[in-house]
This record gives C-alpha cells, structure tokens and sequence, in this order.
C-alpha cells in the first residue's frame, strides 16, 4: 500500500533559493546604519523623476514685471498727454493705444510662459530666417515706412525688435548644442560672426545703431556666458575701436552726434536741443521732483516726451527719489534674471535666460546714460516705459520665455530638496 505522505524532493543543482522576507525595519526611532539600507531600486527613481513637473512662477520676476509696467504706463500718460492733445487732438491718444498693447502683452506673457522653452530650439532657424527677411523688406524703398529719417518700420511692427529675441534664441540653442564651438575662432566666425555681420548690414540701411549695438552686445555675452576664451576681447575691442573710428571719419552725422554729446548746449538749435532738454529736465526735478504731470519740459520743449526720454520727464516730476525707485525695480529684475538662469535645469534654458537678461540688462543701461548724457543719442527706448506697440509686446514675450525657465528651475529645485 502507498504512502500517504509526500516526499520532498532535494532541490535541484542551479535551481533559484527563495530569499528569505525582508525583516521590516524597526520603528523604536533606533539609528540604522548606512550600509543596512536598502538602495531604492532603479525603477522607482525614473517614476520619481517622471512625475518632476512644472511649478508656479518666480514671483520676483514677476511682480516686478507688472509693477514696471504700471509705473511706465504712469509715467507715459504723464510726460505724452501734451504732445497727444498738441498733435493728435485727443490726451489719451498714446495711453489708449500703449495700454492696449499692454493688455495683450500681458495676456502674451501669460500664454508663453507656460509653453515648454525648448521648442524655440527647434524653430530658432525659422525665427532667425523670418527676422532677416523682414530686414531686408525694410531696407526697400516704398516698402519701409520712413521715420525722422530712419527707415525702421513695416506696416506698423518693428522687425530689429525681433532681430534681438533671434539672436538670443540662435546663439543660446548652438551654444548649447556645440560648446566647443565657442572655443576657437573658426567656430566664432561661423555661425555667430556671420549672423551679427548680417545683421549690422541691414540694421544700418535703417540705420538703427542701438539696435546694433544691443544686439551685437547681447550676441557677445552670450558668447562669454557660454564658455568663449576671455582673451577674445582683445581682437573684438580692436575690431569695436576700428569700426568705430571708421564710422566717425566716413559719415558727417556720426561726428555731429559726438560733438552734441560732448556739449549739447552748443547746438541748441539742431540736433543739441533734445539732449540739453533732457538734462534741463533732471537738474530740474530735486529730490522730490515738482510732481506728476507737472513736468515743464515736457511742454513741447522735449521732442517727444514718450519715447526715448521718459525717463527725464520722471525724473523732472519724481524727482530723484522716484528715479531710484525705477532704477532699483531694474535692477532686481536683471538679478531675478541672472538668478533663473543660474538654477537653469539645461545649458539653454541656462543662455536663453542669461540672454533675456543680458538684453534688459544693455537696453535700459544704454537709455539711461543717453538721457543723462553719459553716451551719445543713440535711439535705445527704455524698456516698459517708452511708447512702442512692438516693442512692449516682445519684451513681454521675452518675460514669458524667462517665466517658464523659472518654473523648470522651480521644479528641480524642488526635486533636489527631496
């Protein structure tokens, strides 16, 4: 008769052993050490890291945005309502128009900032290619609209306005593709040498030397920024000193405008006469200024008071307290915006938000030492501030872009700290 009872067979040469159950960890609060912790496995750090999202924006960045464009909508209303009435027959007509392009920057802002940065990447050649065929349409007589002797405009936009966000979003995406390209002068000259040469040519048919001078310095620190030799600047000055020195002996309005800038009251009757207001304006407004909408100079004595020197007429009416106020707001701004790019999760997002920066950063230096006669007139509007439909509508894009990088460096902030 069989047996009822079943045998256990031994176990087979190479056949898998059962592991024993992991002994659950005490919860005494008694220190375990190091080496008897388990590692998380493989697959449970790439969920960790798959559910790494977006977060909120860097508040810095913006309220100090807003606030700016507040406060230059303020201080627009204030120094163009006289020239507004005087030539347009209505007080508001600069503030309803700015505010509109306002409105619908903002919304643009908005929007852009929660679009992903990295697909400028892959656009950058068709946003590169479509800014310099607006160029040249400007450059064509009968097709560019024609401006205090600037031919600058095409049906009402401003294409170097978008020369300078390709600019930035060209060199940041080769840069990060290639930096070892910024290593040699081979890789300088080609591709970043050639755009900047193309685009300074069309920028001068304009002519417009403050956006060459914005964009070919923009260009540059981007360079820097991503690994360029710092002894290039040695070749660069020299190429900068030369240009110049060219353009001063071959063009007879690029001496006058260095002979005004050194004496602006010496040509009050030509082109000395709005620099001279200008500072008239300043001197004017004392420490606590005369009050807004109180400003003399803007009484038809500045040319245009909205645009290139807003800041005079602020300055006149705030005096000097409110003209630290708008310098301090600026300056927090470009530090919140070296702040983003530093914590950038990526070598573009990292030069794509340097390069913002950098841009904001040369504009407003370059319209503040124009209005107080620390360099010559050259054009450069004060961002936020000066009147321009374009223009405000791309530096709030550009904040959009800035936006989104802080919320990716917001995210792996985060992600670092657990």
């Amino acid at each position: 008769m069989a047996s009822t009872t079943r045998q256990t067979r031994p176990a087979r040469r190479g056949a898998p052993t059962r592991r024993p159950a992991a002994r659950p960890l005490p919860r005494t609060g008694a220190v375990i050490p190091r080496e008897q912790i388990p590692p998380p496995s493989p697959r449970a750090r790439v969920r960790k890291r798959a559910r790494v999202r977006a977060h909120a924006w860097d508040p810095g960045v913006l309220f100090s945005v807003l606030l700016l464009l507040v406060i230059g909508l303020i201080a627009l209303f204030s120094a163009s309502y006289t020239n507004a009435m005087f030539y347009q027959g209505s007080a508001t007509h600069f503030i309803v128009q700015q505010g509109g392009f306002a409105a619908g920057g903002v919304v643009a802002m908005i929007f852009i900032s929660k679009i992903n940065y990295h697909i400028y990447a892959r656009f950058s050649s068709l946003i590169m290619w479509v800014s310099i065929i607006l160029l040249v349409l400007v450059a064509i007589p009968g097709v560019g609209t024609v401006h205090n002797n600037a031919r600058r405009w095409l049906f009402g936009f401003q294409p170097s306005e978008l020369a300078k966000i390709a600019v930035i979003i060209c060199f940041a995406y080769w840069v990060a593709r290639d930096s070892k390209s910024v290593r040699s002068f081979k890789g300088l000259i080609k591709p970043y040498g050639f755009l900047l040469v193309a685009y300074c040519v069309l920028l001068f048919l304009e002519p417009h030397t403050s956006a060459m001078l914005i964009i070919c310095g923009t260009g540059v620190l981007i360079l820097v920024a991503g690994g360029m030799r710092l002894w290039y600047f040695g070749p660069i000055g020299i190429a900068g000193v030369a240009a110049v020195t060219v353009f001063y002996f071959a063009f007879e309005h690029v001496r006058e405008r260095f002979s005004v800038w050194l004496d602006p009251f010496s040509n009050l009757t030509g082109d000395g006469w709005q620099g001279a207001m200008g500072q008239i304006a300043i001197g004017s407004g004392g420490l606590l200024g005369k009050g807004l909408g109180n400003s003399v100079q803007k009484q038809l004595y500045l040319p245009e008071p909205q645009n290139d020197f807003i800041f005079a007429v602020w300055c006149e009416e705030m005096g000097l307290i409110g003209a630290l106020l708008v310098i301090l707001l600026f300056a927090f701004l470009i530090y919140r915006g070296f702040s983003v790019a530093k914590a950038a999760p990526d070598k573009f997002g990292f030069l794509l938000a340097a390069g913002i920066t950098i841009k904001l950063a040369i504009q407003t230096l370059m319209n503040l030492f124009v209005v107080t006669g620390i360099i010559p007139v050259t054009g450069a509007s004060l961002p936020f501030f000066s009147y321009g439909g374009t223009a405000l509508l791309l530096q709030l894009g550009e904040m959009g872009i800035l936006l989104n990088v802080s919320r990716y460096m917001r995210a792996q902030a985060k992600q670092q700290e657990e």
